[in-house]
């Protein structure tokens, strides 16, 4: 594992020559496997609930507030803007009206996944995923992370009970998992993709209890 320049903040590394130019890089591999992998992982969120299930998390979080917009120019946008400012993704996961663009980049040698989130082509989840971190790497993203939003305040957040709210209400949070961690920015809930997906999971569990009924019904007039 390359030695991780310590002086210089993650930020650097993403704007260096310009957004993501010289940062992308599709990593080796079997492109079906990989597309069945992603199919696979991605799966999870054809479930609406577990979206608001994160949104629910987030509420039962401190906030700490920051005067810096939380992922400008993604959250909220469409995916047209995505790609003008991110470049075509490595994978793209549509059910319906969600879509899920897959991004896999190496920033200073720490390899991400990124999934852009949306909902009727609006971003309103997106989630940085590193693996097989040591705690060196963890302590410098979390730090690059809070220095960016933060300042000098960056050693008082403890994301186990905390995360960071911006003047659009949009938060980010850091999930500490196993060898890994998760960033996620949450796009805030008075955007149109709360109330629509609460819709859309009433509008299924409508349907489904419909089809229960449906099939007590027949097993009852056939007995």
């Amino acid at each position: 594992m390359p030695t991780l320049a310590s002086h210089r903040n993650i930020y650097y590394y993403i704007k260096r020559n310009g957004v993501f130019t010289d940062l992308r890089r599709i990593f080796g591999g079997d492109y079906s496997s990989s597309s069945a992998y992603y199919k696979a992982v991605l799966s999870q969120y054809t479930n609406f609930s577990s979206y608001i299930g994160v949104f629910t998390e987030s509420c039962k979080l401190g906030t700490i507030h920051t005067n810096a917009d939380i992922q400008r120019g993604v959250l909220g946008k469409s995916s047209k803007n995505v790609i003008a400012r991110h470049g075509k993704p490595d994978f793209v996961f549509t059910e319906k009206k969600l879509s899920i663009f897959v991004y896999k980049w190496k920033f200073n040698g720490l390899k991400t996944r990124c999934e852009v989130h949306l909902y009727n082509d609006q971003v309103f989840l997106v989630n940085y995923i590193y693996n097989q971190l040591d705690k060196s790497e963890r302590d410098y993203i979390v730090q690059s992370i809070t220095g960016k939003y933060l300042g000098q305040y960056q050693n008082m957040v403890d994301f186990g009970h905390s995360k960071i709210s911006d003047r659009n209400n949009n938060s980010l949070m850091i999930d500490d998992f196993l060898m890994g961690l998760k960033i996620s920015y949450l796009c805030s809930a008075e955007s149109d993709w709360y109330e629509a997906l609460l819709m859309e999971i009433s509008d299924r569990r409508e349907k489904q209890e419909a089809h229960v009924k449906q099939s007590e019904k027949r097993f009852f007039n056939k007995i």
